[in-house]
């Protein structure tokens, strides 16, 4: 499983890549990064969610998850992020494997 997470927007405008490769990750952190993917439930989300761009200096988020040769993604802003994906976003953001690449808008 792989996960990537796109962040834009914010006051400077950049653009936050954040990636998992679950065969980088300890067996325990696999269980719980699959645990909080299915909470999320990012397979059964439209693959937009909410009103986008229009608020400034708030994120827009892009994830997108790749499990056994398919690939889901979401894009949802800030301001409707559920529960469950905030974790997922927060967990995601916080694993010691995680690879993070930040760059200029656009």
């Amino acid at each position: 499983m792989k996960v990537s997470i796109v962040r834009g927007g914010g006051i400077a405008g950049l653009v936050t890549t954040t990636t998992v490769d679950s065969a980088s990750l300890a067996s325990q952190e696999v269980a719980e990064l699959r645990s909080r993917v299915e909470r999320a439930g990012l397979s059964d989300a439209p693959e937009r969610s909410g009103a986008s761009g229009g608020q400034p200096d708030r994120f827009d988020y892009e994830l997108t998850v790749e499990d056994g040769g398919q690939a889901h993604t979401v894009r949802v802003c800030e301001s409707d992020l559920p529960g469950p994906l905030r974790a997922l976003i927060s967990y995601v953001t916080s694993l010691p494997g995680r690879q993070e690449r930040v760059g200029p808008p656009g």
